[in-house]
Formats: structure tokens, sequence, C-alpha cells
């Protein structure tokens, strides 16, 4: 059966509007944490000529950690939110916290999932602006980016599959996930266009605007679309899945 990517466009934005309280959490949830990454953890801007090598290794090091942080409480948040929307299909649900305990038990086997999925890509990202300078070790760079695509594709998946699946260990979730989409890329590759390249550029776009009012706005944008993204994803999942 052809995806019909308008109506689950619909659909999502209909199940958003229909569930008020559901989405007004879960976007103040998320504008929360993008605002506390941006202003309790300031980005600091390095200068290359005038920093000593350890001085720019204890900067780095400063940045890495709020980084990571925030990336793992957007896990545990998107868990939540996930775990939320199968409880509102299934008529169980009943307060947005109702799920906390089940997210905490996936928490990491959904990280190492993650991992699974985005280390590939992150690895031929990290070489991509390498390849003019490669020389002979372009065309292998370039093999590497593709993969990490493919890959990242192939398992775009897995988070949804772990979650709405009967209970299964990582490794059946990774073969289940590669399994269902032999044969099917070119819907899935046109999930991850709208999932992630349409959000990400919107984004960027809004983020040029100036002064602290932009900041604001392109997160609580930017909050808002990363809910729409989880509902999109799991609806898109259900329909895939038939």
């Amino acid at each position: 059966m052809p995806i019909k990517f308008p109506s689950l466009l619909q659909d999502s934005w209909n199940f958003i509007r229909n569930q008020g309280s559901f989405t007004l959490t879960g976007t103040a949830l998320l504008i929360l944490l993008q605002l506390s990454t941006i202003f309790l953890f300031p980005r600091v801007e390095i200068q290359a000529g005038n920093t000593s090598n350890q001085e720019m290794l204890t900067l780095l090091t400063s940045q890495l950690a709020p980084t990571i942080i925030s990336a793992l409480i957007s896990v545990f948040i998107n868990i939540l939110l996930i775990l939320n929307i199968k409880s509102i299909n299934s008529g169980t649900y009943q307060h947005f916290s109702q799920n906390i305990g089940a997210t905490l038990k996936a928490f990491f086997p959904i990280i190492l999932l993650s991992i699974f999925m985005v280390m590939p890509l992150s690895i031929g990202i990290s070489f991509g602006g390498t390849v003019g300078q490669q020389g002979n070790l372009a065309i292998m760079i370039l093999l590497l980016m593709a993969t990490g695509i493919y890959l990242f594709i192939k398992l775009s998946l897995v988070v949804y599959v772990y979650l709405l699946e009967a209970p299964q260990g990582i490794m059946q979730t990774l073969r289940f996930t590669w399994g269902l989409s032999r044969g099917r890329m070119v819907p899935l590759f046109l999930f991850c266009i709208l999932s992630y390249f349409f959000p990400s550029l919107l984004g960027s776009l809004i983020g040029r605007i100036g002064g602290d009012v932009g900041i604001i706005l392109s997160q609580v944008v930017g909050a808002f679309i990363s809910l729409f993204v989880v509902v999109f994803g799991f609806r898109f999942y259900q329909v895939y899945r038939q």
C-alpha cells in the first residue's frame, strides 16, 4: 500500500490539535530544555590565535558536557512522548507523567540503539570536510559518508520499533528494523527528509533572526516542530508497519 505523506502530515496535525494538554506539556518541556541549554550553558567563542592548546581543550570539554546532558534529556523526553502517544491511541492515557517508569526502563537501550543509528553517519561527516584534501582517499571518504547515510535511513525507525513492538532485545530490534525496510527504502528516505532535513533547514532560517526575541522564537518554533516530528514518526511507523 503506497504511503500518502500529505495524509500523514494532516493526521499528525489533527492529533496535535485534538490533544491540547499533551501538546502544551510536551512543547513546554522541549522549550524549557532548549532555553535552559542556551542561557545556563552559553556557547563560548574560541579564538584560536589567542588561545593555547590546553585552554582550547578545556573550553571544548566544558562545552561538551552540557551538550551531552541536553542530548540525553532530549532522548528521555522523546521516549516519554512516544509512549504517551501510544497510550493515547490505546485509550489508556491519563496524565503526561504516567509512562515515566517505562521511559526509565527503555532509556539505556534507546541510547544504544540511537548510537547504532547515528554513529556511522557521524563518522562519515567528521571526515567529510577533508574530502578535497585527501587525494586518493577522497573516494573512500565519500563511500564512508554514503554508507553512513544509508545506515541512518535503514535504522531511522529503530526507536519506534523498540518502543511499539513486543518486548525484544537490542539485537532483535536491529534485525527487525533492518528487515522491515527491505525493498521499501523510498518512503523511508522521504520520511527522513521530512523528519530531519526540513526541520533543520527551517530552524536554521528562523535562527537567523537576531536578538533575544529571535532566540526565544526559534526555540519555541523548534520545540513545536520537534513534537510534531515525534507524532508524525509515530503515525508513519503505524502505516509503514502494515
